[in-house]
């Protein structure tokens, strides 16, 4: 199976042998062992702070659509309905029922929007808390 021009089937017959070669070497598993717990770290943070985002981004627009958050430029708001459709359409670059890589995109796209409506999550984040506080 190939993804453009990089062959999965290559990669994983690379990795196994790669594998073997490190299969009896105590320092070297110690080593992977200790980098892979700390890439998970931080994957889990990073994928932490992008799932909050998100959700911040779909509140703001329910926010936005009952006109309770309404400071927001009409380009902000194409993009989180733009940024909405894009993740609800299970048809899109890579289709979502491939598995394992059929959310990639999904993914992709959703940091692409976090990162352009960075300001207003967090502008819209504090006016939250502020509705939160008040009450």
């Amino acid at each position: 199976m190939t993804i453009g021009n990089f062959n999965i089937e290559l990669y994983l017959v690379q990795l196994f042998k790669k594998a073997e070669e490190i299969a009896h070497n105590n320092k070297l598993i110690g080593k992977l062992i200790d980098n892979v717990f700390e890439n998970i770290g931080q994957y889990t943070n990073k994928m932490f702070d992008m799932q909050n985002q998100a959700y911040a981004m779909m509140r703001m627009l329910k926010a936005w659509y009952a006109r309770e958050y309404t400071e927001m430029s009409p380009a902000n708001v194409l993009s989180l309905i733009a940024a909405g459709l894009y993740i609800a359409n299970p048809i899109d670059l890579i289709p979502d029922f491939i598995p394992f890589i059929g959310k990639l995109d999904d993914r992709l796209v959703l940091a692409f929007f976090i990162k352009k409506l960075n300001n207003e999550i967090q502008k819209f984040m504090a006016w939250e808390d502020l509705q939160f506080s008040k009450s």
